[in-house]
C-alpha cells in the first residue's frame, strides 16, 4: 500500500512551524472530531507530545486518564518529527508518520508521509482511505489555519 503524502507551505520559519506542530498540538488538533474522547462524545483535556525521541504522545481524557496515541521516533527540532501512530489500536499495529520541515522563501514547506498501513491486522484499506482525507483536514485545514492566524504570527512565544 502506497504511503500517504501531504505537502503545504506556511508563513513561519521552520523552528516555529516545528514548535507549533509538536509543542502546540493541543492548540490546533481538532479534538472535537479526531480524538478518543470525541468517539465517546466528550472532549479531551489535553493532547501532549513528550519532546524527545522515545517520548509518548498522549490524550488526557476528561476523567484525567492518559490514553496513548503513539511514540516519538524522530525529534529533530526545526527539521523533522517522526512518530509511531496507533491511536485506539495496540502499539504493535502502529503506522509511521514523518513530518519534514524545510526552509523556503515563503516560510516553511511541510512534507508529511504516513506509511506502514500493512501493520494493521484489519481494515487497512479503509484506514488508509480515512487518513488520506483526514490529513487534508487535520494538516491542510486545522494546522494551516492555526499557523496563519494573525495572533499566532504576532504573539508566538517559543
Amino acid at each position: 500500500m502506497d504511503p500517504i503524502r501531504k505537502t503545504l507551505t506556511i508563513p513561519l520559519p521552520p523552528a516555529d512551524a516545528f514548535h507549533l506542530f509538536t509543542h502546540g498540538i493541543d492548540t490546533w488538533w481538532p479534538k472535537d472530531s479526531h480524538s478518543l474522547s470525541a468517539n465517546d462524545g466528550d472532549l479531551p483535556q489535553k493532547i501532549d507530545i513528550e519532546p524527545k525521541t522515545g517520548g509518548k504522545i498522549t490524550e488526557t481524557k476528561p476523567d484525567g486518564t492518559k490514553a496513548p496515541w503513539g511514540r516519538v521516533t524522530r525529534w529533530d527540532p526545526a527539521r523533522a518529527f517522526g512518530m509511531d501512530w496507533h491511536v485506539g489500536r495496540p502499539a504493535d499495529q502502529a503506522t509511521q508518520v514523518l513530518v519534514v520541515f524545510s526552509q523556503v522563501e515563503a516560510g516553511t514547506r511541510i512534507e508529511l508521509t504516513h506509511s506502514g498501513f500493512e501493520n494493521l491486522t484489519t481494515n487497512a484499506i479503509a484506514t488508509h482511505a480515512g487518513y488520506q482525507t483526514g490529513w487534508d483536514f487535520v494538516l491542510g485545514q486545522c494546522y494551516l489555519d492555526r499557523a496563519t492566524s494573525r495572533p499566532l504570527l504576532h504573539n508566538m512565544i517559543l
